[in-house]
């Protein structure tokens, strides 16, 4: 099996891809969904010419293919990681938010660490760089309908090295305040001010501004805002 770009040729010259054998039910039903025509008409024309798939809808927008996905229940959604409207990261929330059997292949450029974590915490099934060999996209689609995982080796590795450290700067952080200052700290996270603080932790005014000035000078910063974005980046709240 070739690269995408050869059958986008394929579909530019209005040949039938070769490789489809006749007879053979098709039983993995797939929504593709790319933000670029081009990339869009390959992914039909790639999945379309196996005959153990079947292409049920392909979308250029999000909202396009969650309306997809609710309406034909696909085995298998292909999802552009930058869709417009909802991009495949959101789609992946919305289906899981909404407890949707479709099985996910997210098909992307690259992917940033963030995103790539985000992925992982959202239990998505697969992972696919575009750049990859077409071969693969085919054997992910099949590894996934049967139940496995499908993931870019080299995303998820980065993945769990940055889980592993905010695991540790998490623990460090738990290590240097006491319970009831990683309380207060956790609201700030949440965006509380200190009246509400209070009444939720049952304190006074003055002292949840004590537990915020002995978190301050032990994390060695000087604001609320810089200690929920310091708290953000270990990993708590």
């Amino acid at each position: 099996m070739g690269s995408l770009r050869v059958w986008l040729r394929a579909v530019a010259m209005n040949k039938e891809p070769s490789d489809r054998q006749g007879g053979v039910a098709m039983n993995i039903g797939v929504v593709v969904a790319d933000a670029r025509p081009i990339v869009l008409e390959g992914l039909n024309a790639l999945v379309s010419s196996q005959p153990d798939m079947r292409v049920v809808a392909r979308c250029e927008r999000g909202s396009e293919a969650l309306k997809a996905i609710r309406e034909h229940r696909p085995d298998i959604a292909i999802l552009d990681l930058a869709l417009p409207e909802e991009n495949g990261l959101a789609l992946l929330r919305a289906l899981r938010e909404q407890a949707l059997p479709t099985r996910c292949v997210l098909f992307a450029d690259a992917l940033n660490d963030e995103q790539a974590v985000e992925a992982t915490r959202l239990q998505v099934e697969g992972i696919v760089l575009k750049d990859m060999p077409t071969r693969l996209l085919l054997q992910c689609i099949r590894k996934v309908h049967d139940g496995g995982r499908w993931l870019e080796t080299q995303s998820m590795t980065r993945v769990v090295d940055r889980l592993q450290r905010q695991e540790a700067q998490r623990s460090d952080l738990l290590g240097r305040l006491s319970p009831r200052e990683l309380d207060v700290t956790r609201h700030v996270v949440a965006g509380l001010n200190n009246k509400d603080i209070a009444e939720e932790l049952s304190l006074s005014v003055g002292t949840i501004k004590i537990h915020l000035h002995n978190i301050y000078e032990k994390l060695g910063i000087r604001s609320r805002l810089q200690l929920a974005a310091y708290a953000r980046e270990k990993g708590f709240g």
